[in-house]
């Protein structure tokens, strides 16, 4: 004898999410963008300024290496050296000063460069470098760069430990700010906080 079962029904639900659901979620997702966003930006900034540490490194031991091989007193290399630029194809070279690539001819900043640069000689009269020609180094966003125009310093020797901002020899916080020109710069190094050279060491 078979038995009847009757056939089961499935139960299928019109439910989706509510609006109250839907606004939580909206809200969740805007939260961690707030968050997220700002920070990704400052680690892009943040990567592209490394670029500055390593090409003004280059160009110190360059200009070093010129000033040892043409035997210049630091006085004669202040006055050569001071307001030089290294800048690439199509940039504007500034008002006063020298291309270092005609002053040492194996300077050439590469094509896919994201900073410009230029630099303050003085000669020191305290700290490890006293009595010797100091430089501090801007490298000056270009067209390609994250914030053409944002400033990120550069001292030939590495800031105490008491600068504010500095990471040994540079000073990117500005830069990673969002800020053009040297505003937000502080004193580190050889390096003022108007990104010109100064005799002491901050």
């Amino acid at each position: 004898m078979k038995l009847f079962h009757p056939t089961k029904r499935r139960v299928v639900s019109d439910e989706g999410f509510t609006l109250v659901e839907l606004m939580i979620v909206v809200t969740i997702i805007a939260i961690l963008a707030a968050v997220a966003i700002p920070r990704y930006i400052g680690y892009v900034r943040a990567s592209e300024t490394s670029e500055v540490g390593s090409i003004s490194g280059q160009i110190v031991q360059a200009m070093n290496g010129y000033i040892d091989a043409q035997s210049l007193t630091p006085a004669s290399a202040q006055t050569l050296l001071n307001n030089a630029y290294l800048i690439g194809p199509g940039d504007t070279a500034p008002s006063t000063g020298t291309s270092l690539s005609t002053i040492v001819p194996q300077l050439n900043l590469p094509p896919n460069a994201k900073f410009g640069y230029t630099v303050s000689a003085i000669v020191a009269t305290a700290g490890p470098m006293n009595g010797n020609v100091v430089f501090c180094l801007l490298g000056t966003g270009r067209s390609t760069a994250g914030i053409p125009g944002g400033v990120v310093a550069y001292s030939s020797i590495p800031a105490t430990a008491a600068a504010a901002g500095w990471k040994a020899n540079v000073d990117n916080n500005p830069y990673v700010a969002g800020a053009a020109g040297t505003t937000g710069l502080t004193a580190g190094g050889y390096c003022s906080a108007t990104g010109t050279a100064q005799a002491t060491q901050s």
